[in-house]
């Protein structure tokens, strides 16, 4: 992980013998060390997706296999459409299209064996527990075109009475479109050639 803070969360929790931290796309590990390099939800804030692939490729021994999940389009659309209800300005970050997994997973020196996307809905009593999980998971609106300073109250209003109207039997409901990815570095550019 590239947050330090995170490695210090998932350590006490075990299933590694070692945690390293790192940027994904400049991987901090010698070329063909790993047969399994696996990433839950932290590629959608790789702007350089094509690097990773590469990364993933070079550290990668022959016939090893590259799991992910990444986040796409779709991703808090009930929060991203509840803040255009309210102002022009970016509150979501903007996240890959699933078509643009598709094509540069199928552009790399991987091969693709695997890319679903599917949605997973998460439920909220209120607005506040939703903004606090967010919060938790280390998420900021990264994006240009974001507000400056803080969310006056009559916003804060408008935002909650905008959400209300996705409200579910369960609760206020938070769509994530989940990329599940696996990929595997060839055991030889032959074999990739010359199938048998």
């Amino acid at each position: 992980d590239i947050a330090e803070g995170m490695l210090r969360h998932a350590r006490p929790l075990g299933g590694a013998a070692h945690f390293v931290a790192g940027d994904a796309e400049a991987l901090p590990l010698q070329a063909a060390s790993l047969d399994l390099l696996f990433s839950s939800l932290a590629l959608q804030w790789c702007a350089d997706f094509p690097q990773v692939l590469r990364e993933a490729a070079r550290v990668l021994r022959p016939g090893g296999v590259l799991a992910f999940s990444s986040l796409c389009v779709g991703t808090l659309q009930e929060l991203q459409g509840s803040w255009q209800a309210v102002d022009g300005f970016v509150h979501v970050n903007r996240f890959r299209r699933f078509e643009d997994y598709q094509r540069l997973c199928a552009a790399g020196e991987l091969q693709l064996l695997s890319l679903q996307r599917q949605a997973e809905v998460l439920h909220f009593p209120d607005l506040r527990s939703l903004t606090a999980s967010l919060k938790d998971l280390g998420a900021h609106n990264l994006n240009p075109g974001r507000p400056g300073g803080l969310t006056g109250r009559a916003r804060i209003r408008a935002l909650i009475e905008a959400y209300e109207g996705f409200r579910q039997a369960e609760g206020l409901p938070a769509t994530y479109q989940v990329v599940y990815g696996v990929l595997q570095k060839p055991l030889s550019v032959y074999r990739m050639e010359h199938p048998q």
